[in-house]
């Protein structure tokens, strides 16, 4: 049978340099919390370099810190069925109205999360980047690409200089074509991928802000934005990109809209004219 991560670290203990038992240490203390967060949290939690952590992973046979957090969410699964954890996760017993209350518990916890960790000093610098810009750009990769569709969505209602793109390949020519004084929307959950570090990267190159809608406040991309707006809930290794983090930036997206108009009531309502009325034009 194969070993867990848990007991491979464990077994591998002696092996590990000073720095990387500093790692092990903390993960074994707080297996829990060590599935929420981030690599950067982590080295820093552990006084030690983000490198560090990726070689610790790497000797553990791993792929990097998100197959780390994968493995240690997969040796916690027996515990986690043994304790039950009422009213969180479904179960094969549950009945569709159980289904139904446990999700739309998630739901509200999601809000209610995203309220309490939203800046409002953040909300209100973001909101004078979008009606300062020359255009705007609203980007997600994976799941999060629906979130920044839906954000162009609302905010093309009210200005014409918002847009958005879903191919990676056409992302980097409009990000490459920037001007001082564009803006990026940024929709990343943990903040940690290739794709938002390199279009955080070319964004820095152009002299554009970046506003950065994720999870972690010391993620690599927070280190590239001008503005940081956290939200989401504590998702679980496994959910890859839950309903409950969408609703959550989905939430900021309607806070960021009501902020620009208040701030532009003019050309918002005199925007929301004209598409209303050739929308009328479309509907029996």
């Amino acid at each position: 049978m194969e070993k867990d991560i848990v007991a491979l670290m464990l077994q591998e203990y002696e092996h590990f340099t000073r720095s990387e038992r500093k790692i092990a240490d903390y993960v074994l203390e707080h297996q829990e919390e060590t599935q929420y967060i981030s690599i950067t949290d982590l080295s820093s939690q552990c006084g030690v370099a983000v490198s560090t952590v990726s070689l610790f992973c790497r000797k553990l046979k791993l792929a990097g810190f998100n197959d780390f957090k994968l493995e240690l969410a997969r040796a916690a699964l027996p515990a986690r069925a043994a304790l039950g954890a009422p009213g969180s996760e479904i179960t094969a017993e549950d009945s569709p109205s159980a289904v139904m209350c446990k999700v739309l518990a998630a739901a509200q916890d999601a809000l209610n999360s995203a309220y309490h960790m939203l800046s409002e000093p953040s909300v209100s610098q973001a909101a004078d980047l979008l009606r300062n810009a020359g255009q705007v750009v609203c980007l997600g990769q994976g799941n999060h690409s629906v979130v920044a569709l839906a954000a162009w969505a609302q905010f093309s209602t009210t200005s014409p200089k918002f847009k958005t793109i879903p191919d990676s390949h056409m992302q980097t020519v409009i990000l490459s074509t920037l001007s001082e004084g564009d803006a990026v929307l940024y929709f990343s959950y943990s903040g940690a991928t290739h794709e938002v570090l390199e279009a955080a990267e070319l964004i820095q190159s152009r002299r554009a802000k970046l506003i950065l809608v994720t999870r972690y406040l010391h993620s690599p991309a927070s280190a590239y934005a001008d503005v940081v707006l956290l939200c989401g809930p504590n998702e679980q290794p496994f959910q890859f990109g839950s309903t409950s983090a969408l609703v959550a930036q989905l939430y900021v997206v309607e806070v960021l809209l009501s902020e620009f108009i208040r701030r532009t009531p003019e050309e918002a309502e005199r925007c929301r004219r004209s598409v209303g009325k050739a929308l009328t034009q479309k509907c029996i």
